[in-house]
C-alpha cells in the first residue's frame, strides 16, 4: 500500500465516521474494520504520524500482539463510552486532516 492508498483509506473510514446511520460505536468498528485496520504505519504513513496512528489503533485493536493477546476491535469499541467513541471519531479525522496537509505540502515544495 502507498501512502495514496493510505490517504484513500483515511477518506472512506472519515467518511463511514460522518455518512453512515448507526450508534458511533458501530460507525466507528465499521471504519476501522473495513479501512484503517488496513493500514500499515511503518509504510503507508509518514513518520511524523505513526506514533499518533499506532495509540488509535492500539485504544481500538490490540489482538495483533504476540502470543494471542489482546482485545479484539468489536470488544474494545464495545467497552467505550459514547463520549469515548465520539473522541476516537474526532482523533481519527485529525489524523486524515494531518495526512492531507503533509500530503499537501510535500507536493507544493
Amino acid at each position: 500500500m502507498t501512502r495514496e492508498n493510505a490517504h484513500q483509506r483515511f477518506k472512506k473510514a472519515v467518511g463511514m465516521l460522518v455518512d453512515e446511520k448507526g450508534p458511533i460505536k458501530e460507525r466507528l468498528l465499521i471504519a476501522y474494520a473495513s479501512q484503517l485496520s488496513e493500514v500499515d504505519q511503518n509504510h503507508d504513513l509518514p513518520n511524523t504520524l505513526v506514533s499518533e496512528f499506532d495509540r488509535v489503533k492500539y485504544a481500538l485493536s490490540d489482538a495483533e500482539m504476540p502470543y494471542g493477546y489482546g482485545e479484539h476491535a468489536a470488544k474494545k469499541i464495545d467497552d467505550m463510552t459514547d463520549e469515548e467513541a465520539s473522541e476516537m471519531a474526532r482523533t481519527i479525522f485529525a489524523l486524515f486532516l494531518k495526512l492531507h496537509e503533509l500530503e499537501a505540502q510535500e507536493a507544493s515544495g
